[in-house]
Formats: C-alpha cells, structure tokens, sequence
C-alpha cells in the first residue's frame, strides 16, 4: 500500500493556509483602519483649511512686503505732491471760510464791547466792571504765506479755531454782563471756552504713527520733514493727510454751530454756507436732493420706469457708435475702498486718499474699526451678509454686481466709501447719465464734479439724470458714497445715447 500524502504536498497544504490567514488578517485591517465617509469629509475640509491658511499667509506676506517696498527719491517727492494737491485746495478754501466766521464773530464782539463800555454804572459797582481791556486783547490769526505747506495751513486753522471761539466767548460775557448788570471782568473770567480743539499737527502725527516714531529728513518736501521712503511711509503720510482734512471739517462744525447756522444743499453757498463745488471743499456743486440735516427728502427725480429699465437694461463698459443696441447700460464692475468714518457728516468736507489720487496697491490704516456685515446681496433695500471685524485697514477690492444696484465691501453706519471705473467709448460721445444713491454722494467724471446729492434718502435710479460728454478712448469714473444710518447702502450708475 503507498502513501497518499507526502512531504511537499504536506508543505503546500501549510503554506497555502498561512497565505490565506495572512490575505485575511490584512483585509480585516485595511477594513478596521478605512476611514468613514463622514472622516473622509473632515480631513478634506481640514486639508482645505489648511491649504487656504497658507494661501493666505503667502497672500498676506505679499501684501506686506509691497507695502514695504521702497521708493526712489525722486518718485517719493513726485508722489507727496500729488497727495498734497486736493488736501491744500481742501484747506485753502477752509482758512477762507475760517477768515469769513473770524471777522464776522470780530465785528459782533467790537459791537458787544463797545456797549458795554458806554453803560452807565450803578452805584457801588467796581470802577473796573466796563473794562474790556482783556477781550480787546485777544490775538488775531494770521494769514497763511504764498504757497504755503499743509502743515503751515493746518497751523492757521487751529489759530483761527482759537480766536475764534474766544471771541465768542466775549460776546456771551457781554451779553450776559449787560442783561445782568454785572461786571464784564468777572463774567469773562469765569467764562471757559470749550474742550473741543483741534490737535496739533504733531498729535496727529503721533495719532497716525501709533506714538513710534517717524524719521525726518531737512530734504524731505513732506509736511513737518517726515521721511518718504516707502509705500508704506507714503500710506502712513496720506492717512495723515486725511486726519489734517477731518480735523479742519469737524472743526468748522463746531465753529458754524457758534453762529447758529444750518447747512442747506442744492446751490452754492457764501458765509457759513458751503464754498464754490471745486473737488475737495465741500462746496455744492448743482442740485441735490436731501436737506442735509439727516432727514428723508420727498423725492423728485425724473420718474424712469425702474421695472422697464430694470428689464431692458444690460451690463457693459464699453460703448459703440455702431452697435444694434441702444438702449440702457448699467456699470456693475467696480473697485470699492472704504469704510471710512464719516463722523455723521454728509457735506463732504472731509477728503479721503481716494479723492487725491487711485492708487490699486496702497494700504490705508484710518478706516473705520468695529464690526460691519460683508454684503453677499446687491438688494437695495435689506443688508445680507456674514458680520466681520473691521480693524481700519482698508485696501481697494475689485466688485461685480449682478444688477445695476452696487453695494460696498462691508456695510457700517456713519461710514464713507469710494468706487472707481473706467467706461470706453470708441468716439467722443454724449450720453445721458442716471445716478442713484443711498444715501447721499459725489460723482466726478474725467475729474469733473458732475454731481452732489446731501441728506438721506431712499435709492432711485433716477434721482439725477443729466447729459455728459464722454472723450474718445477711456473715461475715469469715481462715486463717493455716504452711508449716514446703519441700515442698507448703495448706488446705480447707468447711461443712454442722448438721442434714444
């Protein structure tokens, strides 16, 4: 008899077994160790997170380094003069009205004390209590020279504030001592003049530094010697620009609240009024809506059929004589900048960087702080959007709407924005313009002051519609925009053929 097993086969039996155990336990493991469907989404959203983190620290680091990067000399004076251009006419036309409330609260005083000084004394009243001789004594601020430094007009400003608010001062002691019958010495004397001031241009240099310090140079064309040698030198030195500008129009609120003036829009003004509609200052350039004391107007646009409009309208910014369609077209490509704050303010007083020249890559640091929302909805009438902290630096952003109704990055209360486009056109064109705003703002066109709408109001398309002669080639387009309560905000910019 012989056997039926041997030794090799017993072997191949023994290896096969082992293989099959060793292929099990692995599955079982690979099986055990296979994430869940549910891991799966976490690790790729953590892997996304993490990729997007990186994307931004890289951005980020980019953005610093640009901000940091040098200037030749040349360029940088270049550069500060062009910043200073807007922010010196701004502060001429202020020392001009400041002049204006000086001599006017001058001649109230001279009246006030020249009565006082001819009352007849009651018995037992002290022999010096018609002795004006302090009051007569109150300096005068000077004028500024020919061509004269930022610095150099900010220092007027502040003078004039000075005297100012001191003259006031002795007509209400006159006034008071006169109806009382009491010594003018003493009422002045007890008399304080307001907190309010404006700062020093050295406090606002250690304001927009952050109290570091900022290098001088005796070469430097800067206002106070600062060193310009970088963009980020430059970025700091337009924010001081800005402060110098806010500085002044807060300042002439205060003072014209000494005279009991109320701003009116619509037409240039003269005395507390505001100035001539030259970019920058302030003044009225054509007519408004609103009645710029921060309540609703009656609208009285031209009554375009928003749904028509709405319906038939296209988006472009590019125009041709020669193209089938004529009708509307909407601009909803935009690059927005802000939110600045606006202290409440709607007469454009204070001038912003964006006012002085574009600069795509510049960093601004005097924005607004707190919280605002980040729109994701072009609703004119509901703000929709995540809330996000706002730490004031503010850079422009690149925005597409996708209706003919833009809003702003971040939606704040009290705040000021910017927007800026360019509309071609392959032949010198006219062209019907319809503007609309919530609340008030500003349109310039190729640098002109087209368009100024103060007080708050409801958003039409059509609250001003005007003709505009557009050049050859490209045009420049900047909308500033006001946003005085904190609900929603926002503007429309559209344009037709004159003749359609």
């Amino acid at each position: 008899m012989t056997k039926t097993t041997t030794g090799s086969s017993r072997l191949t039996v023994i290896l096969s077994w082992m293989i099959a155990l060793i292929c099990f336990v692995g599955g079982a493991l690979y099986i055990w160790k296979m994430p869940s469907p549910d891991q799966e989404a976490m690790d790729l959203q953590m892997k996304q997170q993490k990729n997007q983190k990186s994307r931004k620290s890289l951005t980020e680091k980019v953005k610093q380094e640009q901000a940091q990067r040098a200037l030749p000399a040349n360029y940088a004076r270049q550069l500060v003069e062009q910043s200073e251009v807007l922010v010196k006419k701004n502060l001429e036309e202020q020392v001009k009205k400041f002049q204006t409330m000086a001599e006017t609260m001058r001649r109230r005083k001279d009246d006030m004390l020249a009565k006082v000084e001819k009352r007849k004394l009651s018995w037992g009243a002290p022999a010096d209590a018609n002795d004006t001789s302090k009051a007569r004594a109150i300096p005068q601020a000077r004028n500024p020279s020919a061509n004269a430094s930022v610095e150099e007009l900010y220092a007027v400003l502040r003078d004039y504030e000075a005297e100012i608010q001191q003259s006031h001062l002795a007509v209400s002691a006159a006034k008071q001592s006169l109806s009382k019958g009491q010594s003018f010495p003493e009422v002045y004397s007890s008399l304080k003049a307001g907190n309010s001031r404006m700062p020093s241009f050295d406090e606002l240099i250690r304001m927009q530094s952050r109290d570091s310090e900022w290098a001088t140079s005796a070469g430097s064309n800067a206002s106070g010697g600062l060193e310009i040698k970088s963009t980020a030198d430059l970025n700091n030195y337009r924010g001081l620009l800005g402060q110098a500008t806010r500085q002044a129009g807060l300042a002439q609120s205060r003072l014209e609240g000494l005279f009991g003036a109320v701003r009116q829009a619509g037409n240039s003004g003269s005395g507390m009024r505001q100035g001539n509609g030259s970019p920058g200052n302030g003044g009225s350039g054509g007519n408004g809506s609103g009645n710029g004391n921060g309540t609703f107007s009656a609208y009285s646009g031209s009554k375009l059929s928003k749904e028509m409009v709405k319906a038939q309208a296209l988006p472009g910014r590019r125009f041709s004589k020669d193209a089938e369609r004529k009708g509307w077209l909407y601009i909803n490509t935009w690059y927005m900048i802000g939110p600045w704050e606006s202290f409440g303010r709607e007469d454009f007083s204070i001038v912003h960087p964006p006012e002085v020249s574009i600069d795509f890559d510049a960093v601004y640091t005097d924005g607004q702080i707190g919280t605002g929302i980040a729109e994701t909805d072009s609703d004119p009438l509901k703000v929709i959007g995540d809330e996000v902290q706002l730490d004031g630096t503010l850079r422009w952003k690149f925005m597409q709407s996708e209706s003919m109704h833009n809003v702003p990055p971040v939606t704040t209360g009290h705040s000021t924005y910017y927007a800026y486009t360019e509309l071609y056109f392959d032949e010198a064109t006219t062209m019907l313009v319809a503007i609309g705003t919530d609340d008030s703002g500003r349109v310039w066109i190729n640098g002109k002051d087209v368009w100024r709408d103060y007080g708050t109001s409801w958003y039409n398309i059509d609250e001003h519609i005007a003709p505009f002669q557009f050049r050859q080639g490209w045009n420049k387009v900047l909308v500033r925009l006001e946003n005085g309560g904190g609900g929603p905000c926002g503007f429309s910019f559209l344009i037709i053929p004159q003749n359609k």
